[in-house]
């Protein structure tokens, strides 16, 4: 992920840090993220169960 937040430009975007886990949540993940990027609008994340259908992370 560290790669992924420094190699890309997020000017302009916004970024919505998510995850998919049974146990573990985003914790500071979300945080550490915006700060590698240094760009772009970053929201509030989110954890998904393992077993999320696409229509319930529209939702």
């Amino acid at each position: 992920m560290k790669g992924f937040g420094e190699a890309n430009d997020f000017t302009g975007k916004t970024a919505i840090p998510f995850c998919t886990s049974a146990s573990s949540g985003l914790d500071e993940s979300g945080e550490l993220l915006e700060e590698l990027a240094g760009s772009g609008e970053w929201e509030e994340g989110a954890q998904f169960p393992s077993n999320v259908s696409g229509e319930d992370i529209r939702a």
